[in-house]
């Protein structure tokens, strides 16, 4: 075949992925004139990241473990690169040439495209179904958050489908080999929670195709197939061995694996369970009303943002609104978007053209396929609602294997965005090529036309029942009078008297609560009306392009419109439909200081931060080392030199200057602080230090259990042992002057028979007794005398008083005891024993003896597995001797040991059991759990040098398999294409 044919058969392909190019670039103008998307997580990326890509550049190869956030973790889910995958490197070097998002915004139309070829449809049809699927709203609004790895892995999606349909339809051997290839690619985005609803699709096509195998008494051909798919598969997760591997490693000991402590930390038993919890899987669930989205994309608002920040203030200004309802709809604390997800970045809608279509396809396409994607998506949404259809949801994470290892359910809504247009698409397709057919049998179009019309006049007309309100906001107004009367009672008086506010005047007290009760009524219900104004206005839209798409598509049924007229003008409609609710979440648009409000220069892109007052203080303090002064100095040179090569003056400069000093500063330090900022919704700090804190949604199990029993109660033996030396609020820093250091010895060993006395035996023990006339309640059963250990929920009844919570205080020392009292002036608080003796006058009446039975002294003691104990053989040591670090990399940490007798070591890093291994004079020593999260060595005496050095054997293994995977797909193109030659020349 000659070069014109070729060209003749296929410019139409050609044609449309420049049409793609065209329209990526008209959407992101800004990306190809030297700026980025402004993504809130590839900027938390950044900082959780920075050790890593410091070390990839200074050492040239991967860390696997960082400790820049959470005290330490795998880099699994974070940043690794794995050799030999050369699937993981094209889809970097593609988006790294073309830009993330707009490489992104084409993988997916061209995932779709080759999808709708493999269905063997019309490319130009094909190419309307790929637009109606990159501009669904859900995919913008991942893009612009950040959430790259999820929208490749949805983008990849759609020719996973059309490969799976080609194999068990058209041609077996290409289906393979494209299956093989496009499950490589998904894998490679290593996002498996999108792969993993792929699968339900996959599921659901492949118990068609076996259904109608049976029927057609064809099962042998199809077990053949689905033989070579199992083998397509498994050669894609061969290639992405590494990926997959450590990531399903490293989820064990993560949150969503199983827990070793079985009780809360107000001491109530936990439900066993190897996943995630159910409040936490469905935390995000999709509101039942808020599925009409779908159709209609602002009947639940739009993104969690203020009024002011919304698309929708203008029309709001523009209102013939009175002054004062102007400023109660302006002023209300409420939010655009009210349905019931805490937050939301913008709804998921798939168009109302593509859902006539698809909706037409489910009654004249004779593909019976339609039925299994559609009961999908019935599926998808139904298990989205979460916790509001919480049946369903409860028999998946019980009974559906992995079901519970994944948060956020609403994300199994992608699985709608592919199937609705894939179904619209078919029916286009059949339209075209079956005209007659169809306009001869035109009722159940209009049927359906209308039914979709009057669902939404009916929406139009009665709302969705929850009256522009969730119910958390009703809530909250219904709750102002209490919650202005506890700020008042709150405040110091001589505060309020300053401000004309007698707190003992009720009158007073009482008009107040009701004026600030009225004005917030006022305000919800102004505001109410503005979001009924929204929802009109979504529906009116809705309705406007449902009319267009059916009367248009009338107009093709009662003319000789040419079928390529129909095609252009469905992709207007579906274009005009759909890109204007997508421009709300990721446009060009600039603010009033005519700056970009989506986009970020790309010098800020690379590197986001600058250090603060606080940070730039740590690195002053750490200079007064020589050796560190002189390793900034160094980096300092390096970043200059960095930034020039790039070109980068001014701020940017700078910032890559601190950057590469804070690197050195990283590299020639190991010390850790915790922010008060936010401490476990951002890695900033992790940026330029150690942090305690972090960003992630797969935090290790122990740090997320010592937060909640300890560092969420201000525990401050567990910050020392963790050596957090500096704490950081805003732009004030705080030196912890009792942080242990990076090792010490201790005197003894107490062993711990499980998880929870681990755990437990890091804070204090109480013994409270009720000394007082009233009731003692601990987690709500009245006691005489209990242990505790200070996170319970205790409160002391007094009959015909409130309630008063009984607050223990962690820094009491072992053996001291204090009372819980209260004054002659009804006040209430903690008074040290030695007060209650010396208190002649009476002041005082007890209510509650507190004893402190234990508290952990990290420097002297040791927290072990008692099995640990006895292995070791001795639970006392002198805890003489010295220890110091003398070299520090993530991966490798050396110490030099000298004691005069056997010791026992405890290293303030993370216990990771897989992959962490400890070399005394370079013999591997078994690590020992210590202080429930931190590692431990027993050393003999004598001068030793011990190095912790992490090593996953499974990342070589990967490169390995990862390149004869690779060489064996590749081999297989020609060697198909060899055999097809082969066959048409006999």
């Amino acid at each position: 075949m000659n070069t014109g044919s070729i060209f003749k058969k296929y410019w139409p392909h050609l044609a449309i992925l420049v049409v793609f190019f065209i329209i990526a670039y008209l959407y992101f103008t800004p990306d190809f004139n030297g700026y980025d998307v402004r993504q809130h997580d590839i900027e938390q990326f950044s900082g959780m990241s920075n050790e890593i890509a410091m070390f990839r550049e200074k050492y040239g190869e991967e860390p696997l473990w960082t400790n820049s956030m959470f005290g330490g973790m795998p880099a699994a889910q974070i940043s690794v690169l794995h050799e030999g995958n050369i699937f993981q490197k094209g889809m970097i070097a593609f988006l790294n040439a073309v830009g993330v998002a707009p490489g992104i915004f084409l993988l997916h139309l061209i995932g779709f495209f080759l999808l709708g070829l493999c269905l063997r449809v019309r490319p130009w049809i094909s190419a309307i179904g790929a637009l109606a699927f990159a501009f669904a709203s859900y995919e913008i609004v991942i893009l612009q958050a950040g959430h790259n790895s999820k929208a490749i892995a949805v983008a990849l999606m759609a020719p996973v489908v059309g490969a799976f349909i080609l194999t068990y339809r058209n041609n077996w051997r290409w289906g393979l080999v494209l299956s093989a290839l496009f499950m490589s690619f998904e894998l490679a985005a290593n996002h498996l929670q999108v792969t993993y609803y792929l699968g339900f699709l996959l599921l659901a096509l492949g118990i068609y195709e076996i259904i109608r195998a049976f029927r057609q008494k064809n099962l042998g051909h199809f077990l053949k197939i689905s033989v070579g798919l199992v083998l397509a598969y498994g050669l894609a997760l061969v290639i992405n061995y590494g990926n997959f591997s450590m990531t399903s490693d490293y989820a064990r000991y993560t949150i969503r694996g199983e827990n070793d402590v079985t009780i809360t930390p107000s001491g109530d038993a936990l439900a066993k369970s190897d996943g995630l919890s159910e409040d936490y899987i469905t935390n995000w669930s999709y509101g039942i009303g808020e599925s009409f989205t779908l159709i209609s994309p602002y009947v639940k608002g739009s993104a969690s943002v203020g009024i002011a920040d919304s698309r929708f203030l203008e029309s709001v200004e523009n209102s013939d609104r009175t002054s004062e309802e102007m400023e109660n709809a302006l002023r209300a604390p409420f939010g655009m978007y009210w349905g019931e997800q805490p937050i939301t970045s913008g709804p998921v809608y798939v168009g109302i053209v593509m859902f006539l279509l698809m909706i037409l396809g489910l009654i004249y396409v004779p593909d019976r396929r339609k039925w299994a994607l559609f009961t999908v998506g019935i599926l998808a949404l139904l298990l989205s609602w979460g916790h509001n259809f919480m049946g369903l949801t409860d028999f998946f994470i019980k009974h559906i294997p992995g079901y519970n290892k994944f948060r956020t359910v609403t994300i199994i809504l992608v699985l709608i965005e592919l199937i609705v247009p894939i179904i619209g698409i078919l029916f286009l397709e059949r339209l075209v090529a079956n005209r007659e057919a169809i306009t001869q049998n035109k009722k159940p179009f209009f049927i359906a036309a209308a039914s979709i019309f009057v669902l939404l006049v009916g929406m139009r007309v009665f709302g969705l029942g929850d009256g522009f309100s969730s119910a958390r906001e009703r809530q909250q107004v219904d709750n102002t009078a209490q919650m202005v009367m506890d700020q008042l009672y709150n405040m110091p008086p001589q505060q309020l008297l300053k401000q004309g506010i007698d707190i003992n005047n009720q009158e007073q007290i009482a008009q107040i609560i009701q004026q600030q009760e009225e004005m917030a009524r006022a305000q919800f219900s102004e505001f109410k009306k503005v979001r009924q104004e929204i929802f009109n206005s979504s529906v009116n839209r809705s309705l406007i392009f449902l009319v267009l798409g059916a009367g248009f598509l009338a107009i093709f049924f009662y003319t000789s419109l040419p079928s390529a007229v129909l095609m252009a003008g469905i992709a207007v409609l579906v274009m005009g439909d759909m890109i204007p609710v997508a421009r709300n979440y990721l446009n060009s648009d600039e603010n009033q200081k005519g700056e970009f409000k989506n986009w970020m220069e790309e010098d800020e892109k690379a590197y986001p931060f600058s250090p603060t007052t606080a940070d730039r203080r740590i690195l002053e303090m750490e200079m007064s080392d020589p050796r560190v002064k002189q390793a900034v100095e160094a980096g300092a040179k390096t970043g200059k030199q960095k930034a020039e090569q790039l070109g980068y003056s001014g701020i940017a400069k700078m910032r890559v200057i601190d950057d590469y000093r804070f690197s050195a500063l990283n590299f020639a330090t190991n010390y850790r602080v915790f922010t008060y900022n936010n401490p476990w919704g951002s890695s900033r700090a992790s940026y330029f230090h150690k942090n305690l804190g972090g960003y992630h949604g797969a935090k290790l199990r122990n740090i997320q259990n010592i937060f909640d029993f300890h560092l969420s109660q201000s525990n401050n033996k567990v910050f020392d042992m963790l050596n957090v030396k500096y704490f950081i609020q805003g732009d004030q820093v705080r030196v912890n002057p009792t942080a242990l250091g990076n090792a010490w010895f201790v005197q003894k060993l107490v062993p711990a028979k499980d998880g929870n006395a681990e755990i437990r035996g890091l804070g204090s023990e109480f013994e409270i007794e009720n000394v007082g006339k009233g009731n003692l309640l601990v987690n709500g059963e009245t006691v005489k005398q209990q242990l505790v250990y200070g996170s319970e929920d205790i409160r002391y009844l007094i009959p015909g008083q409130d309630t008063l919570k009984v607050q223990l205080q962690n820094g009491m020392q072992e053996g001291s005891q204090a009372f819980f009292v209260q004054d002659v002036n009804g006040n209430s608080g903690m008074v040290p024993a030695q007060t209650i003796a010396s208190d002649t006058s009476a002041s005082f009446s007890s209510m509650v003896s507190i004893r402190v039975k234990q508290t952990f002294e990290p420097a002297q003691e040791a927290i072990v597995p008692t099995s640990a104990v006895e292995k070791i053989g001795t639970k006392s040591f002198s805890g003489s001797g010295t220890i110091r670090m003398t070299s520090y990399k993530p991966n490798e940490i050396k110490y030099s040991i000298q004691c005069d007798s056997k010791q026992f070591a405890v290293f303030s890093e993370i216990y990771y059991p897989s992959g962490w291994k400890a070399l005394v004079d370079d013999r591997e020593t078994e690590i020992v759990k210590t202080d429930y999260l931190l590692r431990g060595l027993p050393v003999e005496a004598g001068t030793h040098e011990v190095v912790f050095r992490f090593d996953i054997p499974a990342y070589p293994t990967a490169k390995v398999m990862a390149i004869a995977g690779t060489i064996l797909l590749i081999l297989s193109i020609p060697v198909l294409l060899f055999w097809e030659r082969k066959k048409k020349a006999e």
